[in-house]
Protein backbone atom coordinates (compact mmCIF):
# COMPACT_ATOMS: atom_id res chain seq x y z
CA UNK A 1 0.00 0.00 0.00
CA UNK A 2 2.74 2.38 0.65
CA UNK A 3 4.79 1.92 -2.39
CA UNK A 4 1.35 2.44 -4.58
CA UNK A 5 0.05 5.62 -2.60
CA UNK A 6 3.99 6.91 -3.18
CA UNK A 7 3.44 6.66 -6.58
CA UNK A 8 0.26 8.40 -7.09
CA UNK A 9 1.97 11.16 -5.16
CA UNK A 10 4.64 11.26 -7.58
CA UNK A 11 2.40 10.76 -10.62
CA UNK A 12 -0.57 12.89 -9.90
CA UNK A 13 2.37 15.87 -9.05
CA UNK A 14 3.89 15.53 -12.48
CA UNK A 15 0.26 15.31 -14.05
CA UNK A 16 -0.77 18.41 -12.11
CA UNK A 17 2.98 20.20 -12.96
CA UNK A 18 2.31 19.86 -16.50
CA UNK A 19 -0.91 21.22 -16.62
CA UNK A 20 -0.41 24.24 -14.48
CA UNK A 21 -0.88 27.79 -16.50
CA UNK A 22 1.72 29.85 -16.82
CA UNK A 23 -0.32 33.03 -16.26
CA UNK A 24 -1.60 31.56 -12.75
CA UNK A 25 0.00 30.95 -9.52
CA UNK A 26 1.33 27.11 -9.20
CA UNK A 27 -1.13 24.56 -8.31
CA UNK A 28 -0.41 23.23 -5.04
CA UNK A 29 0.97 19.83 -4.64
CA UNK A 30 -1.58 16.77 -5.20
CA UNK A 31 -2.94 14.83 -4.01
CA UNK A 32 -3.22 16.97 -0.71
CA UNK A 33 -4.08 15.82 2.63
CA UNK A 34 -6.46 17.47 4.52
CA UNK A 35 -7.85 17.59 7.87
CA UNK A 36 -7.78 14.21 9.56
CA UNK A 37 -7.87 12.98 5.92
CA UNK A 38 -4.98 9.89 6.03
CA UNK A 39 -3.14 8.27 3.10
CA UNK A 40 -5.36 4.98 3.30
CA UNK A 41 -8.14 7.53 2.61
CA UNK A 42 -6.79 8.61 -0.81
CA UNK A 43 -7.90 5.19 -2.35
CA UNK A 44 -11.29 4.00 -3.44
CA UNK A 45 -11.17 0.71 -1.50
CA UNK A 46 -10.94 1.75 1.86
CA UNK A 47 -14.15 3.39 1.34
CA UNK A 48 -15.77 0.76 -0.44
CA UNK A 49 -15.06 -2.09 1.74
CA UNK A 50 -16.72 -0.38 4.87
CA UNK A 51 -19.86 -0.41 2.65
CA UNK A 52 -22.45 -3.33 2.66
CA UNK A 53 -23.81 -4.44 -0.67
CA UNK A 54 -21.48 -1.57 -2.15
CA UNK A 55 -21.68 -3.32 -5.55
CA UNK A 56 -25.54 -3.74 -5.88
CA UNK A 57 -26.96 -1.79 -8.95
CA UNK A 58 -28.60 1.27 -7.34
CA UNK A 59 -30.68 1.10 -10.77
CA UNK A 60 -31.09 -1.34 -14.06
CA UNK A 61 -30.59 0.15 -17.55
CA UNK A 62 -34.79 0.56 -17.88
CA UNK A 63 -35.03 2.09 -14.08
CA UNK A 64 -32.18 4.95 -15.38
CA UNK A 65 -33.93 5.83 -18.50
CA UNK A 66 -36.91 6.39 -16.25
CA UNK A 67 -34.71 8.30 -13.56
CA UNK A 68 -33.39 10.64 -15.94
CA UNK A 69 -36.96 11.35 -17.80
CA UNK A 70 -37.75 12.03 -13.81
CA UNK A 71 -34.50 14.91 -13.59
CA UNK A 72 -35.64 16.32 -17.10
CA UNK A 73 -39.36 16.62 -15.61
CA UNK A 74 -37.75 17.78 -12.63
CA UNK A 75 -35.27 20.62 -13.64
CA UNK A 76 -36.40 23.19 -16.39
CA UNK A 77 -32.23 23.69 -17.36
CA UNK A 78 -32.58 20.34 -18.30
CA UNK A 79 -33.29 20.04 -21.97
CA UNK A 80 -33.79 17.42 -24.15
CA UNK A 81 -32.37 18.75 -27.20
CA UNK A 82 -34.20 16.32 -29.79
CA UNK A 83 -37.69 17.32 -28.24
CA UNK A 84 -37.06 20.94 -29.06
CA UNK A 85 -39.60 22.87 -31.88
CA UNK A 86 -38.43 22.88 -34.93
CA UNK A 87 -39.29 26.98 -35.02
CA UNK A 88 -39.58 29.26 -31.98
CA UNK A 89 -40.62 32.61 -31.52
CA UNK A 90 -38.08 34.92 -32.62
CA UNK A 91 -39.03 37.55 -29.74
CA UNK A 92 -37.83 34.31 -27.10
CA UNK A 93 -35.14 34.28 -28.43
CA UNK A 94 -34.19 38.16 -28.91
CA UNK A 95 -35.14 38.85 -25.05
CA UNK A 96 -33.33 36.18 -23.59
CA UNK A 97 -30.22 37.29 -25.14
CA UNK A 98 -31.07 40.74 -24.23
CA UNK A 99 -31.94 39.63 -20.80
CA UNK A 100 -28.06 38.01 -20.13
CA UNK A 101 -26.46 41.02 -21.98
CA UNK A 102 -28.19 43.72 -19.80
CA UNK A 103 -27.77 41.55 -16.47
CA UNK A 104 -23.87 41.29 -17.14
CA UNK A 105 -23.45 44.83 -18.42
CA UNK A 106 -25.23 46.14 -15.00
CA UNK A 107 -22.55 44.55 -12.75
CA UNK A 108 -19.31 46.05 -11.60
CA UNK A 109 -17.06 43.52 -13.26
CA UNK A 110 -12.54 43.93 -13.93
CA UNK A 111 -10.24 42.72 -16.12
CA UNK A 112 -7.47 40.77 -15.90
CA UNK A 113 -5.47 43.20 -14.28
CA UNK A 114 -7.76 44.95 -12.07
CA UNK A 115 -9.13 47.26 -13.48
CA UNK A 116 -13.36 48.20 -14.13
CA UNK A 117 -14.54 47.08 -17.39
CA UNK A 118 -16.15 49.54 -19.04
CA UNK A 119 -19.36 49.99 -20.17
CA UNK A 120 -18.06 50.69 -23.68
CA UNK A 121 -16.74 47.42 -24.06
CA UNK A 122 -20.49 45.94 -23.45
CA UNK A 123 -21.82 48.81 -26.10
CA UNK A 124 -19.46 49.19 -28.49
CA UNK A 125 -17.28 45.35 -28.97
CA UNK A 126 -19.94 43.10 -27.59
CA UNK A 127 -23.38 44.21 -28.25
CA UNK A 128 -22.65 44.97 -32.11
CA UNK A 129 -21.98 41.32 -32.44
CA UNK A 130 -24.62 39.97 -30.85
CA UNK A 131 -27.23 41.61 -33.29
CA UNK A 132 -30.10 41.16 -31.36
CA UNK A 133 -32.12 43.31 -33.70
CA UNK A 134 -31.59 40.81 -36.71
CA UNK A 135 -33.18 37.80 -35.00
CA UNK A 136 -35.77 37.21 -37.15
CA UNK A 137 -39.57 36.93 -36.21
CA UNK A 138 -39.42 33.38 -36.39
CA UNK A 139 -36.35 31.17 -35.42
CA UNK A 140 -35.53 28.18 -37.91
CA UNK A 141 -33.54 25.50 -35.79
CA UNK A 142 -30.06 24.35 -37.07
CA UNK A 143 -28.83 21.34 -35.07
CA UNK A 144 -25.41 20.98 -34.28
CA UNK A 145 -22.41 18.89 -32.18
CA UNK A 146 -19.21 19.66 -30.24
CA UNK A 147 -16.22 18.49 -32.68
CA UNK A 148 -14.36 19.13 -28.90
CA UNK A 149 -14.61 19.56 -25.32
CA UNK A 150 -15.60 23.59 -26.09
CA UNK A 151 -17.24 26.76 -23.41
CA UNK A 152 -21.01 27.99 -23.40
CA UNK A 153 -20.02 31.51 -22.58
CA UNK A 154 -22.61 34.30 -21.46
CA UNK A 155 -21.61 36.73 -24.22
CA UNK A 156 -19.88 36.24 -27.63
CA UNK A 157 -16.46 37.19 -26.25
CA UNK A 158 -13.26 35.59 -24.84
CA UNK A 159 -12.47 38.53 -22.77
CA UNK A 160 -12.14 37.68 -19.28
CA UNK A 161 -14.46 39.88 -16.50
CA UNK A 162 -13.62 39.00 -13.03
CA UNK A 163 -15.40 40.12 -9.79
CA UNK A 164 -12.23 41.31 -7.84
CA UNK A 165 -8.78 41.21 -7.71
CA UNK A 166 -8.05 37.83 -6.14
CA UNK A 167 -10.41 36.20 -8.48
CA UNK A 168 -8.40 35.65 -11.90
CA UNK A 169 -10.04 32.04 -12.07
CA UNK A 170 -13.01 33.15 -11.97
CA UNK A 171 -14.70 34.38 -15.22
CA UNK A 172 -18.02 35.81 -14.65
CA UNK A 173 -19.07 35.14 -18.47
CA UNK A 174 -17.93 31.69 -18.61
CA UNK A 175 -20.87 28.93 -18.55
CA UNK A 176 -19.65 25.57 -19.25
CA UNK A 177 -17.39 23.03 -20.32
CA UNK A 178 -19.53 20.81 -23.24
CA UNK A 179 -17.89 17.84 -24.05
CA UNK A 180 -17.22 16.58 -27.95
CA UNK A 181 -20.55 15.05 -29.20
CA UNK A 182 -22.62 17.55 -27.44
CA UNK A 183 -25.79 17.67 -29.24
CA UNK A 184 -27.23 21.35 -29.39
CA UNK A 185 -29.76 23.47 -31.09
CA UNK A 186 -28.76 26.71 -32.53
CA UNK A 187 -30.86 29.66 -31.93
CA UNK A 188 -28.72 32.62 -34.01
CA UNK A 189 -25.24 33.62 -35.04
CA UNK A 190 -22.93 36.54 -34.50
CA UNK A 191 -22.68 38.98 -37.05
CA UNK A 192 -18.88 38.34 -37.49
CA UNK A 193 -20.06 34.74 -37.38
CA UNK A 194 -17.66 33.41 -34.91
CA UNK A 195 -20.29 32.59 -32.28
CA UNK A 196 -23.45 30.50 -31.88
CA UNK A 197 -26.12 30.99 -29.46
CA UNK A 198 -26.97 27.21 -28.54
CA UNK A 199 -29.22 25.21 -26.56
CA UNK A 200 -27.32 22.14 -25.11
CA UNK A 201 -28.79 19.61 -23.20
CA UNK A 202 -28.06 21.64 -19.29
CA UNK A 203 -27.43 25.17 -20.64
CA UNK A 204 -27.60 28.22 -22.72
CA UNK A 205 -25.61 30.62 -24.28
CA UNK A 206 -22.44 31.39 -27.19
CA UNK A 207 -19.99 28.54 -28.37
CA UNK A 208 -17.48 29.10 -31.15
CA UNK A 209 -18.93 28.51 -34.12
CA UNK A 210 -15.38 26.26 -35.41
CA UNK A 211 -16.13 24.37 -32.66
CA UNK A 212 -19.46 22.81 -33.86
CA UNK A 213 -20.44 20.95 -37.08
CA UNK A 214 -23.95 21.07 -38.28
CA UNK A 215 -25.89 18.45 -39.44
CA UNK A 216 -28.42 18.28 -42.30
CA UNK A 217 -31.15 17.48 -39.65
CA UNK A 218 -32.40 16.98 -36.27
CA UNK A 219 -33.28 12.90 -36.89
CA UNK A 220 -29.01 12.68 -38.39
CA UNK A 221 -27.88 14.26 -35.44
CA UNK A 222 -30.00 12.22 -33.26
CA UNK A 223 -29.48 8.76 -35.06
CA UNK A 224 -25.13 9.48 -34.59
CA UNK A 225 -25.59 10.88 -30.88
CA UNK A 226 -28.31 8.47 -29.04
CA UNK A 227 -26.47 5.30 -31.16
CA UNK A 228 -27.01 2.22 -29.22
CA UNK A 229 -23.68 0.94 -29.37
CA UNK A 230 -21.41 3.57 -27.82
CA UNK A 231 -18.19 4.25 -25.58
CA UNK A 232 -18.00 5.47 -22.27
CA UNK A 233 -14.84 7.81 -21.36
CA UNK A 234 -14.51 6.45 -17.58
CA UNK A 235 -11.33 7.76 -16.71
CA UNK A 236 -10.09 11.44 -16.47
CA UNK A 237 -9.84 11.74 -20.06
CA UNK A 238 -8.95 9.00 -22.58
CA UNK A 239 -6.74 9.17 -25.87
CA UNK A 240 -8.33 9.33 -29.27
CA UNK A 241 -6.35 8.46 -32.59
CA UNK A 242 -6.29 8.68 -36.08
CA UNK A 243 -5.07 5.95 -36.76
CA UNK A 244 -5.30 2.44 -36.05
CA UNK A 245 -1.54 2.00 -35.09
CA UNK A 246 -2.36 4.66 -32.04
CA UNK A 247 0.38 6.95 -33.40
CA UNK A 248 -1.55 10.28 -34.36
CA UNK A 249 -3.50 11.74 -31.29
CA UNK A 250 -6.65 13.87 -32.16
CA UNK A 251 -7.97 14.71 -28.34
CA UNK A 252 -8.37 13.61 -25.12
CA UNK A 253 -12.19 13.62 -24.28
CA UNK A 254 -13.12 13.73 -20.56
CA UNK A 255 -14.84 11.66 -18.21
CA UNK A 256 -18.68 10.83 -19.27
CA UNK A 257 -17.63 11.73 -22.78
CA UNK A 258 -20.21 9.36 -25.04
CA UNK A 259 -18.59 8.43 -28.51
CA UNK A 260 -20.63 5.96 -31.14
CA UNK A 261 -18.76 2.67 -31.86
CA UNK A 262 -17.90 2.27 -35.50
CA UNK A 263 -19.01 -0.55 -37.16
CA UNK A 264 -15.89 -1.08 -39.34
CA UNK A 265 -17.14 -0.61 -42.78
CA UNK A 266 -16.67 2.41 -44.76
CA UNK A 267 -16.85 6.27 -43.84
CA UNK A 268 -18.40 9.14 -43.92
CA UNK A 269 -16.28 11.82 -45.17
CA UNK A 270 -13.13 12.85 -43.31
CA UNK A 271 -10.09 11.03 -43.23
CA UNK A 272 -9.64 7.44 -45.38
CA UNK A 273 -8.58 4.39 -43.70
CA UNK A 274 -6.75 2.01 -45.61
CA UNK A 275 -7.06 -1.72 -45.63
CA UNK A 276 -4.49 -2.01 -43.02
CA UNK A 277 -5.78 0.45 -41.23
CA UNK A 278 -9.78 -1.38 -41.26
CA UNK A 279 -7.83 -4.52 -40.40
CA UNK A 280 -6.78 -3.24 -36.90
CA UNK A 281 -9.70 -1.75 -36.54
CA UNK A 282 -11.54 -4.59 -35.92
CA UNK A 283 -8.82 -6.09 -34.26
CA UNK A 284 -8.67 -7.01 -30.17
CA UNK A 285 -6.03 -4.35 -29.35
CA UNK A 286 -8.44 -1.10 -30.45
CA UNK A 287 -12.17 0.35 -30.55
CA UNK A 288 -13.13 1.59 -33.76
CA UNK A 289 -14.93 5.46 -33.39
CA UNK A 290 -16.65 7.88 -35.23
CA UNK A 291 -15.53 11.46 -34.48
CA UNK A 292 -17.06 14.65 -36.28
CA UNK A 293 -15.33 17.01 -38.19
CA UNK A 294 -16.52 20.54 -39.17
CA UNK A 295 -15.92 20.96 -42.69
CA UNK A 296 -15.29 24.42 -44.64
CA UNK A 297 -18.97 25.40 -45.20
CA UNK A 298 -19.51 24.47 -41.43
CA UNK A 299 -21.12 21.44 -42.28
CA UNK A 300 -20.42 17.81 -40.17
CA UNK A 301 -18.37 14.98 -41.74
CA UNK A 302 -17.72 11.67 -39.71
CA UNK A 303 -14.38 10.06 -39.87
CA UNK A 304 -13.31 6.79 -37.94
CA UNK A 305 -10.87 7.42 -35.23
CA UNK A 306 -9.18 4.84 -32.76
CA UNK A 307 -9.31 3.97 -28.99
CA UNK A 308 -7.11 1.46 -27.63
CA UNK A 309 -9.01 -1.46 -25.87
CA UNK A 310 -6.57 -0.97 -22.53
CA UNK A 311 -8.00 2.64 -21.92
CA UNK A 312 -9.56 3.51 -19.25
CA UNK A 313 -13.82 3.10 -21.21
CA UNK A 314 -16.91 0.74 -20.95
CA UNK A 315 -18.96 0.10 -23.66
CA UNK A 316 -22.20 1.12 -22.87
CA UNK A 317 -22.66 2.75 -18.56
CA UNK A 318 -21.36 0.98 -15.89
CA UNK A 319 -23.17 -0.02 -13.51
CA UNK A 320 -24.98 2.64 -11.39
CA UNK A 321 -23.33 1.27 -7.81
CA UNK A 322 -22.04 3.49 -4.73
CA UNK A 323 -19.07 1.67 -5.43
CA UNK A 324 -18.75 2.64 -8.92
CA UNK A 325 -19.25 6.15 -7.93
CA UNK A 326 -16.77 6.63 -5.55
CA UNK A 327 -14.09 4.53 -7.85
CA UNK A 328 -15.11 7.01 -10.39
CA UNK A 329 -14.88 9.62 -7.85
CA UNK A 330 -11.51 9.02 -6.69
CA UNK A 331 -10.33 8.76 -10.63
CA UNK A 332 -10.15 12.49 -10.75
CA UNK A 333 -8.24 13.01 -7.39
CA UNK A 334 -5.77 15.84 -7.35
CA UNK A 335 -7.08 16.90 -10.47
CA UNK A 336 -7.33 20.69 -10.93
CA UNK A 337 -9.74 23.05 -10.20
CA UNK A 338 -11.11 24.35 -13.22
CA UNK A 339 -14.43 26.71 -13.17
CA UNK A 340 -16.88 26.42 -15.60
CA UNK A 341 -14.29 23.80 -16.98
CA UNK A 342 -11.33 26.66 -17.20
CA UNK A 343 -8.06 25.06 -17.35
CA UNK A 344 -9.60 22.04 -18.27
CA UNK A 345 -10.55 21.86 -14.66
CA UNK A 346 -13.52 20.95 -13.30
CA UNK A 347 -15.29 23.19 -10.21
CA UNK A 348 -17.43 21.35 -7.48
CA UNK A 349 -20.72 20.66 -9.54
CA UNK A 350 -18.50 19.59 -12.53
CA UNK A 351 -17.08 16.78 -10.77
CA UNK A 352 -19.92 15.49 -9.44
CA UNK A 353 -21.77 16.00 -12.58
CA UNK A 354 -18.53 14.49 -14.38
CA UNK A 355 -18.64 11.14 -12.02
CA UNK A 356 -22.40 10.57 -12.15
CA UNK A 357 -22.52 11.46 -16.11
CA UNK A 358 -19.74 8.39 -16.78
CA UNK A 359 -22.36 5.75 -15.01
CA UNK A 360 -25.27 7.46 -17.04
CA UNK A 361 -27.22 9.54 -14.75
CA UNK A 362 -28.16 12.63 -16.95
CA UNK A 363 -27.45 15.32 -13.31
CA UNK A 364 -27.69 19.08 -13.91
CA UNK A 365 -24.73 20.85 -14.36
CA UNK A 366 -25.44 23.09 -11.69
CA UNK A 367 -25.24 22.30 -7.97
CA UNK A 368 -28.64 24.04 -6.85
CA UNK A 369 -30.36 21.86 -9.31
CA UNK A 370 -28.44 18.73 -8.40
CA UNK A 371 -29.57 19.16 -4.86
CA UNK A 372 -33.05 18.89 -6.13
CA UNK A 373 -32.25 15.19 -7.84
CA UNK A 374 -33.27 11.82 -5.91
CA UNK A 375 -34.37 11.59 -2.19
CA UNK A 376 -34.58 14.46 -0.31
CA UNK A 377 -32.79 13.56 3.14
CA UNK A 378 -32.76 17.19 4.73
CA UNK A 379 -32.94 20.93 4.74
CA UNK A 380 -31.21 23.10 6.70
CA UNK A 381 -29.89 26.64 7.99
CA UNK A 382 -26.52 27.31 8.47
CA UNK A 383 -25.31 27.07 11.95
CA UNK A 384 -28.39 25.32 12.91
CA UNK A 385 -29.45 21.94 12.94
CA UNK A 386 -26.19 20.00 13.97
CA UNK A 387 -27.71 17.20 15.25
CA UNK A 388 -30.17 16.39 12.92
CA UNK A 389 -27.41 16.56 10.39
CA UNK A 390 -25.65 14.18 11.93
CA UNK A 391 -28.30 11.80 12.10
CA UNK A 392 -29.31 12.17 8.49
CA UNK A 393 -25.48 11.63 7.40
CA UNK A 394 -25.41 8.41 9.47
CA UNK A 395 -27.77 6.94 7.64
CA UNK A 396 -27.23 8.39 4.26
CA UNK A 397 -25.77 5.99 1.88
CA UNK A 398 -22.24 7.08 0.95
CA UNK A 399 -21.51 7.57 -3.07
CA UNK A 400 -24.56 8.71 -4.03
CA UNK A 401 -25.44 11.08 -1.41
CA UNK A 402 -24.95 14.47 -2.44
CA UNK A 403 -24.09 17.23 0.38
CA UNK A 404 -24.38 20.85 -0.31
CA UNK A 405 -23.70 24.24 1.45
CA UNK A 406 -23.82 27.48 -0.39
CA UNK A 407 -21.85 27.96 -3.51
CA UNK A 408 -20.52 24.55 -3.21
CA UNK A 409 -21.29 20.51 -3.77
CA UNK A 410 -19.61 17.52 -2.43
CA UNK A 411 -19.92 13.59 -3.07
CA UNK A 412 -20.38 12.12 0.60
CA UNK A 413 -17.68 8.90 1.66
CA UNK A 414 -19.00 8.26 4.48
CA UNK A 415 -18.16 8.19 8.51
CA UNK A 416 -14.90 7.34 10.26
CA UNK A 417 -14.34 7.88 14.18
CA UNK A 418 -17.32 10.42 14.58
CA UNK A 419 -15.66 12.18 11.46
CA UNK A 420 -17.86 12.72 8.25
CA UNK A 421 -15.81 12.82 5.02
CA UNK A 422 -16.28 13.60 1.36
CA UNK A 423 -14.66 14.21 -1.66
CA UNK A 424 -15.41 17.38 -3.65
CA UNK A 425 -13.42 19.67 -6.15
CA UNK A 426 -12.62 23.06 -4.36
CA UNK A 427 -10.36 25.77 -4.96
CA UNK A 428 -9.47 27.33 -1.48
CA UNK A 429 -9.66 26.89 2.54
CA UNK A 430 -10.36 30.37 4.07
CA UNK A 431 -8.04 29.70 7.25
CA UNK A 432 -8.43 33.51 9.01
CA UNK A 433 -11.15 35.00 11.56
CA UNK A 434 -11.15 38.42 10.20
CA UNK A 435 -13.35 38.97 6.87
CA UNK A 436 -11.44 42.45 5.89
CA UNK A 437 -8.42 40.26 5.15
CA UNK A 438 -9.90 37.12 4.04
CA UNK A 439 -7.24 34.66 4.40
CA UNK A 440 -7.21 31.36 2.20
CA UNK A 441 -5.10 28.62 1.63
CA UNK A 442 -5.06 27.36 -2.02
CA UNK A 443 -6.30 23.76 -2.55
CA UNK A 444 -7.40 24.18 -6.65
CA UNK A 445 -8.34 20.59 -6.69
CA UNK A 446 -10.05 17.39 -6.33
CA UNK A 447 -9.51 16.47 -2.55
CA UNK A 448 -10.87 14.06 0.41
CA UNK A 449 -11.51 16.22 3.74
CA UNK A 450 -13.70 15.84 6.61
CA UNK A 451 -16.88 18.19 7.00
CA UNK A 452 -14.13 20.70 9.93
CA UNK A 453 -12.56 22.01 6.69
CA UNK A 454 -13.01 25.82 6.96
CA UNK A 455 -13.44 25.15 10.44
CA UNK A 456 -11.11 28.08 11.82
CA UNK A 457 -12.22 30.81 10.03
CA UNK A 458 -14.82 33.49 10.18
CA UNK A 459 -17.25 31.56 6.94
CA UNK A 460 -17.52 28.16 9.70
CA UNK A 461 -16.84 25.10 8.81
CA UNK A 462 -18.21 22.93 5.71
CA UNK A 463 -20.55 21.42 8.29
CA UNK A 464 -21.70 24.00 9.94
CA UNK A 465 -22.89 25.68 6.56
CA UNK A 466 -24.85 22.17 5.08
CA UNK A 467 -27.76 23.96 3.39
CA UNK A 468 -29.56 20.17 1.79
CA UNK A 469 -28.58 16.43 1.54
CA UNK A 470 -30.24 14.59 -1.32
CA UNK A 471 -29.58 10.69 -2.76
CA UNK A 472 -29.34 10.62 -6.23
CA UNK A 473 -31.58 7.50 -6.61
Amino acid sequence: MRKSFLFLLAFLFIFSAARAEEDLPPLPKGPLLLTTATPAMLFPEYWIKRLPNAEKAIKMMDQMKHFNEEIHSTIPECVDVFKLDRTRPGKQVSDQIRLEYDTLKSRKLFDENGKVVPKSVFEESVKPVMQIEQVPAKVKMRWGAAIRATSVRALPTTIKMIEGADDVEFDQLQFTLIKLWTPVGIFHESSDGKWFYVQAPYVRGWVRTKDIAIFPDRDRLKLCTRSGRFLVVTGESVRVFRDAALKDMVQRPSMGTVIPLSSGKGSSGGKKTSPKEESAAVSSDVYTVWMPYRKDDGSVALSKSYVSRKSDVTQGFPTYSQANVIRQSFKLLAERYGWGGMYNGRDCSGFVHDVFLSLGVDLPRDSKQQALIGTQLGHFEPFQDDAEKKAVLKSARPGITLIKMPHHQMIYLGTVNDQFYIIHSTWAERTGQDPQLDERRRINQVVVSDLNLNGKSYVGSLFDRIVSINEVD
